[in-house]
């Protein structure tokens, strides 16, 4: 083709069409980056909750392992508390008997220490749930041992 032809074939062509298609191309451009622009904004949002997922997944995995450890240390405390109401509940025991021993062999018992005695039974079959061995220590010496001292309660 030579360059007659071109201006020729350039010459045929309205303003209007021109203007028409450029504006089509223009269109079709402005659409296509405006398309990019919102594809690029929704692979952004989409990588900013992704992130966002694996830092609240890594602060939940965090929160496990603490809440494991807290049990862990619960389960500890448990076992503890049960061996110490354990040794509790054979102090508590043994006072007991061994006042009311002493009781039963001297045939008597101080009003204070009788109110003790008492104090603990309580304790004894509130918090324990006693044995009936105690209980009937304990009625024994209500019955049969004499109070002496004055009462303070």
């Amino acid at each position: 083709m030579d360059t007659k032809s071109v201006w020729d074939f350039l010459s045929g062509i309205s303003v209007g069409q021109i203007v028409a298609w450029a504006s089509v191309l223009i269109a079709i451009i402005t659409a296509l980056c405006a398309g990019t622009i919102k594809l690029y904004k929704v692979f952004t949002k989409y990588e900013e909750i992704k992130r966002k997922d694996r830092e609240e997944q890594k602060i939940i995995e965090n929160h496990d392992a603490i809440l494991k450890k807290i049990e862990d240390i619960l389960k500890d405390i448990q076992a503890s508390l049960a061996e110490q109401k354990e040794v509790n509940l054979k102090q508590i025991r043994y006072t007991i008997v061994h006042t009311c021993e002493d009781a039963l062999e001297k045939g008597e018992i101080s009003s204070s220490k009788l109110n003790s005695l008492e104090e603990m039974y309580e304790e004894y079959v509130d918090i324990f749930h006693g044995n009936g061995y105690v209980k009937t220590l304990i009625t024994k010496v209500r019955k049969e041992v004499k109070i002496v001292g004055k009462y303070d309660a």
